[in-house]
């Protein structure tokens, strides 16, 4: 009887990526900075985030960037349907839905949003799309909105308009938090 040796299959080793940044046509984009001090780079390129700018700023307050984090992730459930729930946001006692809770559900994301607008105007939810959910830099925004301006004045207006947007969209959330009542404040959300 012959003996029976298995064969081997040929391993293939996959080469470690040196660079994980950004593509180098990524990086071509206006919505990256570099970080540089006197000419020296401190880091490498990193995707801006104009909410986080206000903020360190000083142009909002702590109650603005939660506001847009909630719109964020109502408008990115409402549209594309994806949800990143933490774990402990979960009650003990969560359970699972079907298909059917996740249509409600992001049914009542989009009402949230809907509503949003109906408050604070379509403008302001222009604003809140380009600046959250297509996360442009505010010289893309200035660019879009006010192509005829100095794009110095331009980006200037659009800074101010974004903080005035966040600051009356945290205002809407918690106006809306303050009527609901006090039974009422856990089911805020699916309301």
């Amino acid at each position: 009887m012959p003996s029976t040796t298995k064969k081997r299959k040929p391993r293939f080793l996959i080469a470690k990526a040196d660079d994980v940044g950004p593509t180098p046509e990524r990086r071509l984009k206006e919505d990256y900075d570099d970080l540089t001090l006197r000419g020296t780079k401190l880091r490498e390129r990193t995707r801006q985030n104009t909410v986080k700018a206000l903020y360190d700023a000083g142009d909002i307050g702590a109650d603005a960037l939660n506001a847009a984090q909630w719109w964020y992730a109502d408008y990115i459930f409402s549209t594309v349907g994806h949800l990143d729930l933490m774990q402990e946001c979960l009650p003990e006692n969560y359970l699972r839905g079907d298909v059917h809770t996740y249509a409600i559900s992001r049914g009542h994301a989009g009402a949230r949003i809907s509503r949003v607008r109906e408050r604070l105007g379509f403008c302001a939810h222009v604003r809140l799309e380009l600046m959250l959910a297509r996360e442009m830099s505010f010289s893309a925004m200035a660019g879009h909105l006010f192509p005829d301006l100095a794009s110095s004045t331009a980006r200037m207006k659009i800074a101010s308009q974004c903080s005035l947007v966040l600051e009356q969209l945290a205002a809407s959330y918690q106006r809306r938090k303050n009527s609901a009542g006090t039974c009422q404040q856990k089911m805020l959300e699916d309301a």
